[in-house]
């Protein structure tokens, strides 16, 4: 088997320019993505920026830049041209490589050049990246690597992915820091040489984001529901529509997110099926600036996930949309087993599903009669510690606490 992060660290290395500068109070962060897609991944570029004097945000050109964020941060692209993640997956597997070996070219630039107290890494490609640079330059104070998602171990033989998910655990013995927002998922991470500190830092919605946006409670004849995310099979969205189709009062569902071609025909053709197709509409995604505009104008939040993935299984906390829901007043409807009871019912504005027709009826109807009420339950559970900042705190006081040695 091919040794990787030696052989790229050599490539990198023969081409890398030197640059010097006096060692700051700098962050640099990594996302082999684009930071706008992932809404914790912004929240904490948010509270960070009052800790660090700058921040240097390296990712993949996904998306358009929409977030207003922090005067002292700056984002460096590593590709010139927005592409999307379906399109980047598709790519020759050179291509892929050369992405990377560049993206992870940069990353040693910015190393050497800003000289950071830290560096974060987002996902398992970025540690791969930083798990080479560390053959070649000096450690930071402190290297820190949270998981968004567990990397599945399907990936295929010498790819990137692959890469990444073989040397994730000796990339683990380099860090300092380790964070994840499901504790669940602990226990998929090899962590018999890690020696640093972990934290738990559940996927809850930002209150300086979300109290620019407040919601009418009044109560509307049509009774508005709302599915955010990856539209997808294991959401129950095939038996929310059948319910539409049943339903004796006034009823449409928005879903809203990124969805498959071969997906979108199954649902269209089902909506025409049930003649449903004017109450339930498939929008495509918005950026996370817009989302709550569009959320804020319904009355449930979907958040139906049922585990036939690790991802799924573990997402009571991860699941950023049910707490999304909940910031702008929305009672949300869940899938009923162990995980997610364990986690969510003991909130006044949750409620479970066995997706049987009598179970979606039977909730539905109660939240309809209680709107007012589980609404105003869901905002103050939010303001109260449903919240980016109160989980977040946590890591601020460690950085502080640190921050002079």
């Amino acid at each position: 088997m091919p040794d990787f992060p030696t052989v790229a660290g050599r490539i990198i290395k023969n081409q890398l320019t030197r640059y010097s500068m006096k060692a700051s109070n700098n962050l640099v962060c990594a996302i082999y993505n684009h930071p706008e897609a992932y809404p914790p991944t912004l929240n904490a570029i948010e509270r960070l920026s009052g800790v660090y004097d700058n921040i240097y945000v390296l990712y993949r050109p996904n998306l358009n830049n929409l977030w207003q964020y922090p005067s002292n941060v700056k984002l460096i692209s590593s590709g010139k041209q927005v592409i999307s993640v379906k399109e980047q997956a598709s790519q020759p597997v050179l291509k892929k490589v050369y992405q990377f070996l560049y993206f992870t070219f940069i990353l040693l630039k910015l190393s050497v050049k800003y000289k950071p107290k830290t560096i974060l890494l987002y996902d398992g490609i970025p540690l791969l990246s930083y798990f080479i640079v560390s053959k070649i330059c000096k450690k930071p104070q402190i290297a820190w690597y949270h998981n968004h998602d567990v990397m599945g171990k399907d990936q295929r033989k010498y790819s990137v992915g692959w890469f990444a998910t073989h040397f994730e655990s000796s990339a683990l013995a380099k860090l300092d820091i380790f964070s994840l927002p499901a504790d669940e998922r602990k226990v998929y991470f090899d962590l018999s040489h890690f020696r640093g500190k972990y934290f738990y830092i559940p996927n809850y919605p930002s209150l300086a984001f979300y109290n620019k946006f407040h919601k009418n409670v009044a109560k509307d004849e049509v009774l508005k529901l709302i599915y955010q995310g990856s539209i997808s099979k294991g959401h129950g969205i095939e038996e929310i529509i059948s319910f539409v189709a049943i339903y004796s009062g006034k009823i449409c569902v928005t879903l809203i997110g990124n969805v498959s071609d071969q997906y979108k025909e199954e649902l269209i053709a089902l909506k025409k099926q049930l003649d449903v197709d004017e109450k339930v509409k498939i929008l495509p995604p918005v950026n996370y600036t817009l989302l709550p505009t569009i959320t804020i104008n319904h009355d449930i939040g979907l958040a139906i996930h049922t585990p036939h993935n690790l991802i799924y299984a573990t997402g009571g906390t991860a699941s950023n949309k049910i707490y999304e829901y909940a910031a702008v007043g929305l009672p949300v409807l869940y899938f009923e087993n162990e995980h997610y009871n364990q986690i969510l019912s003991k909130y006044k504005w949750t409620f479970a599903t066995d997706l049987s027709m009598n179970s979606i009826q039977n909730q539905i109807d109660y939240i309809r009669l209680n709107l007012n009420k589980l609404s105003i339950s869901a905002l103050s559970d939010f303001n109260k510690g449903l919240n980016f900042e109160s989980v977040f705190s946590q890591v601020i006081n460690y950085l502080n606490s640190i921050r002079s040695i």
